[in-house]
């Protein structure tokens, strides 16, 4: 994906497991990236398995791939807040602000789970910017219901 300038960023479990207090089992590896283009015929040429989901409007937005050891998700940024966590991704991965937003989102039990192991480690966070976003994506709720609004400000991390 590099090699076709689509600057992949990690996102999902593995994203998070860099945070988190202790590890979680993840089957696959899910990736953000800005743009879809040429992603599946060089994936097909390397005899991976694709399939593209597309909206209501027939526009990509996510191409899954299988094969032999393989299984990723890739995920089109397509809102201000995805391009923007694009722009804050540390060595290759979400930041760690940018996991907790994605998993207030998504609020699956694995989800609320990362957030609280990752809330447990200490990280020293910028809460503001988790509550723009909670609050841009209505989940504001899901971030006071973790004690997002109680955590100290100058955490270890």
């Amino acid at each position: 994906m590099v090699a076709l300038g689509l600057d992949p960023v990690i996102i999902g479990a593995t994203a998070a497991m860099r945070y988190r207090l202790e590890p979680r089992a993840t089957v696959d590896v899910d990736y953000l990236v800005r743009r879809l283009d040429g992603l599946v015929d060089a994936l097909e040429e390397r005899g991976l398995d694709t399939r593209v989901v597309r909206d209501e409007d027939g526009a990509p937005y996510l191409v899954i791939i299988r094969g032999a050891d393989v299984d990723v998700d890739v995920l089109l940024a397509e809102t201000d807040y995805q391009r923007t966590a694009i722009d804050r991704a540390v060595d290759g991965a979400l930041s760690v602000e940018d996991v907790i937003v994605h998993k207030l989102i998504a609020w699956r039990a694995k989800d609320r789970d990362d957030i609280d192991s990752i809330l447990a480690a200490g990280h020293r966070l910028d809460e503001a910017y988790i509550e723009h976003w909670a609050t841009a994506w209505d989940v504001l709720d899901r971030w006071r219901e973790v004690g997002g609004s109680d955590l100290e400000a100058d955490a270890p991390g």
